[in-house]
């Protein structure tokens, strides 16, 4: 029996931007996915409008969400003289929350205890959507930051984490759910 090697396939096309319509960075909203939550269609203004109703799902807004750059995690090669090989990606994103109130308190020391199955992020400068979906979940690791000085805000610094091979796509940001 032949194996396929990932080596004997073709490489797609690596397409360019159109006249210079580089994408920024920049996110001051993320929607949250509770685990048992689908969400099918990023681009559906009407599904994620039923789940924020159903409670299924939450806004979190006038924030600063990033991701920076995931870390390969490899196993050694089983042939001797082999390379490692890489077979996954441990990623992560950041959320700065400066909207410190007890309710906010109450809503990350919820997440603290629980993962979270999606995140929905939009990018405000390209009207887009980050969808993040793990077949794992996410993990969230939020703390509260106390500024030892009066010229800092108080605030939530969070970390999302989660494993997976795949870069999230970018979507059309849905109508009238983050504007």
């Amino acid at each position: 029996m032949a194996c396929t090697s990932y080596c004997e396939s073709s490489l797609l096309d690596h397409v360019l931007v159109t006249c210079d319509e580089y994408k920024l960075g920049g996110s001051p909203a993320v929607i949250v996915g509770q685990c048992g939550s689908t969400l099918v269609n990023p681009e559906d203004e009407e599904e994620i409008a039923a789940l924020l109703l159903a409670g299924q799902a939450k806004l979190i807004e006038n924030v600063r969400f990033s991701i920076p750059a995931g870390s390969p995690v490899t196993v050694d090669s089983p042939v001797g003289c082999g390379t490692s090989i890489r077979i996954n990606e441990d990623r992560t994103a950041t959320l700065f929350d400066a909207n410190v109130t007890g309710g906010t308190n109450l809503f990350w020391n919820d997440l603290n205890k629980k993962k979270i199955a999606w995140v929905l992020a939009y990018l405000c400068d390209s009207n887009t959507t980050l969808y993040i979906n793990p077949n794992q979940g996410i993990t969230v690791s939020a703390n509260f930051i106390l500024p030892e000085q009066n010229n800092e805000l108080q605030r939530y610094e969070v970390t999302l984490s989660w494993r997976d091979k795949e870069i999230p796509y970018q979507y059309a940001a849905p109508a009238g759910i983050f504007n």
